[in-house]
């Protein structure tokens, strides 16, 4: 009796080295699974941002008033305009309307809100301007109104800011979104496919 009691006991204790390997995989299943969740959505919040700074978009939905398609030219100096619901640019660099007294020199950002939009750029001075959005009595093809620009004084700028979206959309700002959206679309892949190589090995251990 003491034999088959002390048999048993080995035997118990022989499957615990087995259910201990599986404990010590499981964590990294879970690390991976985390790190490809946290992956996308910094890659989908850089999808957005992106978008909105002249980057090609693949999940984010498009949406600015007025349909309006933020654009950065390929070839360099990689300059940064507004394109309206006709594909037409609407607002760059060496615009200047009938409404404003000056020429855009630099595009510095822009804020939007669902009605209207803001224009931070520079003059030929290097002094900074802001230019407000209205509608005009032109209609796009689709029959949506047009819009164009009009100077906005910086007092006035003070009052409506915090109202708007703000976006920078300077050279280094744009090359920092796209290298992060890129870092993140590599992260999330390769914690995709740690997590299913894993997974596999883990299955593959269990006793059959």
């Amino acid at each position: 009796m003491s034999r088959s009691r002390f048999s048993l006991t080995k035997s118990s204790g022989g499957s615990n080295p087995s259910s201990s390997v599986g404990m010590k995989r499981n964590p990294w299943i879970i690390l991976f699974s985390i790190s490809f969740i946290i992956c996308t959505i910094l890659y989908l919040r850089y999808d957005k941002i992106g978008f909105q700074t002249g980057l090609d978009c693949i999940f984010c939905d498009k949406k600015l008033p007025y349909n309006l398609l933020p654009l950065r030219h390929s070839e360099y100096p990689h300059r940064f305009y507004l394109n309206d619901e006709d594909d037409f640019e609407l607002v760059g660099v060496g615009f200047k309307y009938y409404t404003s007294s000056f020429t855009i020199k630099d595009f510095l950002g822009y804020g939007y809100n669902n009605s209207s939009v803001i224009v931070k750029c520079t003059d030929s001075l290097n002094g900074i301007k802001y230019l407000i959005s209205y509608e005009t009595k032109y209609r796009s093809k689709k029959g949506n109104p047009l819009i164009s620009f009009k100077d906005l004084s910086e007092s006035d700028f003070e009052q409506v800011k915090s109202k708007y979206e703000w976006l920078d959309v300077g050279k280094e700002k744009y090359h920092a979104i796209e290298s992060n959206k890129f870092l993140f679309m590599i992260g999330a892949l390769l914690s995709l496919i740690l997590f299913v190589w894993r997974l596999f090995n883990l299955e593959a251990s269990k006793p059959r």
